[in-house]
């Protein structure tokens, strides 16, 4: 609470929520103007964006995953 709903590593460097940038949609037929959780942000590109996941792990440790999400 004390925070206002934003994660430490965000106030500490000052860096927009997660939930504050456009977003990826992958869905082919969403409008730009579906509703979505609160905030309501734009779609980043176009809706039907083909995306690929790599997964990595930070030095080998299975446990800390890095997961880097790639437009194809």
């Amino acid at each position: 609470m004390t925070l206002n709903g934003k994660t430490p590593n965000e106030v500490y460097y000052h860096c927009y929520a997660a939930n504050a940038k456009p977003r990826i949609e992958t869905r082919p037929k969403v409008k730009h103007s579906t509703p979505c959780a609160k905030p309501r942000m734009c779609i980043a590109g176009k809706a039907g964006t083909k995306i690929k996941l790599r997964f990595e792990f930070l030095e080998g440790w299975f446990y800390l995953p890095i997961i880097r999400v790639d437009r194809i």
